[in-house]
């Protein structure tokens, strides 16, 4: 067998992370909403092209033991740290191959969900048609495509300075020199660019969102050989072409006209005759650089119209929190909802607010539409407040979707598996252990998004195996403290604590403070 060829993601490697849009339970909602049965993901086939070193796929292997997946990726560096990862974890029900996209064939058999982050705009046409020769080929009669990819006219100021930083970096060779004189090329262009011109102030903006990227980030999604734009349009053209149809974006709030201003909505049903039209004037108006579109077969049978009704059968849940101690909750007071993401929500309808306020005491576990529904209307009658009107299904179904639709609540169609009380010995995601065993800043949650530790929780979380008790979680960080692998001060500032008594003490109440937080984020089991 040949040598793989080596690839400029084997000499510099991505930096991969969990996607939660194209996890199979946001690509069944989203087919759920627009009325289609897709496969159950509980025992589902899944196929991502472009892999790099499993960490999207590995974490969706754990949650779903009983589906089955299978990733490529032609860097055979990144594929064998994955494969590393699956065998740390004796994981058996995934995959992970050094192969090309345009080599795969009818003989790969069927999948139900088919996942292409990142690669599509970074490939050639071929590669790209092959891509979607897969879809139709290879994706089941009712299974549901991810593909990502640059988008137009956003992309064309982004592509501008992508031209400068290549043609800087042209005469330089290796990863590490392009990046250091691309970068070199962006402060010179941030610091002579004037701000007081329309040009200066757009420049300066893209400026600002790239120069802080990784290394790896810069290299690749902007200096690789090949990095194609393309309008809506003609991806939808393409995708037609290959006999498959556009179903939705894999967040739904970028497709709804309703969160226009009304005239510009009103213009934009005016003007777009279908879907796509819609959609390509969408992005006009946005300037829309980047896209996630799920497509399916041709002739699915899709409901456009979004109804209340497609809730049924779904888990729904909210980060979204009160500004309020104690919020109103009748109907006509306004209350202010905050998200973790920094959306803000003003909010006077009273099964609304309630629904957010008893969702909030579950985060981040899910309730069950049909539960939820019957909560709220007991929650409000008990209360005395205002007459509830309109509160069938269909009706709080809608006040739902629209909280879907804006980020303030999330639909999924199983509920994550994860606990909401810390146990006498608490077990966190074995992919989270091991990613923080390895020293990574940055781990995997239960569901299936990358969260962020501090020091501390991070040292932590090796420990949380279901074999200790608090006492003993405690004493593996003394013995680490002692051994001087982590520092600990009793006050900021202050000098590192030596003495065994205190130092025990501290970390107490680290592990004590750190193990509610970790239930937040969604990093326990049990």
């Amino acid at each position: 067998m040949a040598e793989p060829v080596p690839t400029t993601y084997d000499e510099m490697p991505y930096i991969n992370k969990a996607f939660p849009q194209t996890h199979p339970d946001r690509l069944a909602t989203l087919a759920r909403l627009f009325g289609l049965q897709s496969p159950d993901i509980e025992s589902c086939r899944v196929l991502e092209l472009g892999c790099a070193s499993g960490d999207n796929l590995i974490p969706m292997a754990i949650e779903l033991p009983n589906s089955r997946f299978v990733g490529i990726d032609l860097s055979a560096r990144q594929v064998e740290q994955g494969q590393r990862t699956v065998t740390a974890l004796r994981l058996s029900n995934i995959e992970l191959r050094q192969f090309d996209i345009a080599a795969v064939d009818a003989s790969w058999g069927m999948f139900d969900y088919v996942i292409c982050h990142g690669i599509y705009s970074w490939v050639p046409a071929r590669v790209r048609e092959h891509i979607l020769a897969i879809c139709r080929d290879n994706l089941a009669p009712n299974g549901v495509a991810y593909i990502s990819y640059n988008t137009m006219p956003g992309w064309r100021i982004r592509g501008m300075i992508r031209d400068m930083m290549v043609y800087h970096s042209a005469p330089f060779s290796g990863a590490t020199a392009k990046v250091q004189q691309a970068r070199g090329l962006l402060d010179f262009l941030a610091q002579s660019t004037s701000t007081t011109t329309s040009y200066g102030m757009t420049l300066r903006h893209e400026l600002d969102a790239i120069r802080n990227e990784p290394d790896a980030y810069l290299f690749h999604d902007h200096l690789e050989e090949i990095n194609d734009a393309f309008y809506f349009h003609e991806f939808a053209d393409a995708a037609r072409r290959h006999g498959l149809e556009y179903l939705a974006e894999a967040d739904i709030g970028d497709m709804l006209v309703s969160n226009f201003p009304p005239k510009i909505a009103e213009t934009l049903q005016r003007v777009a005759t279908d879907i796509i039209r819609m959609e390509q004037y969408i992005d006009f108006v946005r300037n829309r650089m980047f896209r996630q579109t799920l497509l399916v077969h041709q002739g699915a049978a899709l409901q456009r119209s979004l109804d209340g009704n497609r809730l049924k059968g779904l888990q729904i849940s909210s980060a979204a929190r009160a500004e309020s101690s104690d919020p109103v909750l009748t109907q006509g007071a306004k209350e202010v909802f905050k998200t973790p993401s920094g959306g803000t929500h003003n909010i006077v309808d009273a099964l609304a607010k309630t629904a957010l306020v008893l969702l909030r005491k579950q985060w981040p576990g899910c309730l069950p539409f049909e539960d939820l529904a019957v909560m709220v209307r007991a929650s409000l009658r008990q209360s005395g407040g205002a007459a509830i009107v309109d509160d069938d299904d269909l009706s709080f179904g809608g006040r739902m979707l629209q909280g879907y639709a804006v980020r303030a609540v999330e639909l999924r169609v199983r509920p994550p598996r994860l606990t909401l009380a810390v146990s006498s010995r608490p077990v966190a995601s074995p992919l989270a252990r091991l990613q923080a065993e390895q020293g990574s800043p940055t781990v995997t949650n239960l569901r299936h998004e990358p969260v962020k530790l501090n020091e501390l929780p991070r040292r932590m979380l090796p420990f949380l195996d279901g074999t200790r008790d608090l006492d003993a979680v405690t004493a593996e960080l003394v013995t680490l403290a002692k051994a001087g692998k982590i520092g600990v001060r009793e006050r900021d500032g202050g000098p590192v604590v030596t003495d065994d008594a205190l130092l025990a003490r501290i970390l107490r109440q680290v592990v004590e403070s750190s193990l509610p937080d970790m239930v937040q984020v969604a990093l326990l089991l049990e």
